[in-house]
């Protein structure tokens, strides 16, 4: 208990999945939490369960002006931000191989899983540089590191954060921020359970029962929390720059 005591932790997409499950494990790590989200009844919902120290701020990740009303809000609610957890993100069922998809998705796909990140990246990391510390962690997916999903823009989303992940961390660093990513597998958030799920098997681009090929190919949102606890606390003060798979060892295969 107590990992993040005296840390404020901003979680966009922070009203489902493992945005709020890591919302309430940091909450009862000891930190102030900050739910950056869209949807307003969700957002308030996670805030309430997390406890009294967290705080909903409406945000849209998409957009700039949105970003900083709630980077400014957070600062003036707690007068510091020391991590940024990117969470918000997703895919499309449009979403297909580079010869079929349609542009629609890419330009939905690329504003929510790119430009959210760069544009919290953008506003939060100032913040940090000021303190002379932080820690910031963006969440890439298992397909950036695999060639068998039919999601072609998705992939190539999640493949640009790891990168940018790396940049980041090599220009920040000198500055006390560290930056560091997470991909994780198939994570049975209500999301996935509705998308792809058919009946007891999980059908995830072409990859059929996980879990009996991969005893832990297949996670709970809180699995995935407790990655995010450790790059977020100082325990992980030695990993910079790195994209960790929280994927049950599919992507080693």
């Amino acid at each position: 208990m107590n990992r993040l005591a005296d840390k404020v932790a901003v979680i966009t997409g922070a009203g489902s999945g493992i945005g709020r499950a890591s919302a309430e494990l940091f909450a009862a790590e000891g930190a102030k939490v900050v739910v950056a989200e869209i949807d307003e009844a969700l957002g308030e919902a996670s805030a309430r369960e997390a406890g009294a120290g967290a705080r909903f701020l409406r945000t849209d990740v998409t957009d700039e002006a949105s970003v900083k009303q709630m980077v400014r809000q957070a600062k003036a609610a707690f007068g510091r931000i020391d991590v940024l957890l990117n969470c918000a993100g997703g895919s499309l069922r449009e979403d297909r191989h580079v010869t079929e998809v349609e542009l629609s998705v890419w330009d939905h796909t690329m504003s929510l899983d790119l430009k959210g990140p760069f544009l919290c990246c953008r506003h939060v990391i100032p913040v940090m540089v000021e303190q002379g510390k932080g820690s910031v962690v963006n969440f890439s997916s298992v397909v950036a590191l695999r060639g068998n999903h039919l999601a072609h823009v998705y992939i190539m989303a999640k493949g640009g954060l790891i990168s940018f992940t790396r940049a980041l961390a090599g220009a920040y660093s000198p500055k006390g921020v560290r930056v560091n990513a997470i991909c994780p597998g198939v994570v049975l958030t209500e999301r996935v359970k509705s998308r792809f799920i058919d009946g007891n098997q999980i059908r995830f681009g072409g990859i059929d029962n996980m879990t009996e090929r991969y005893p832990f190919g297949v996670g709970q949102p809180e699995d995935i929390a407790q990655v995010a606890l450790f790059l977020a606390s100082d325990e992980s003060r030695m990993v910079n720059g790195a994209a960790i798979p929280a994927e049950g060892g599919i992507s080693a295969y």
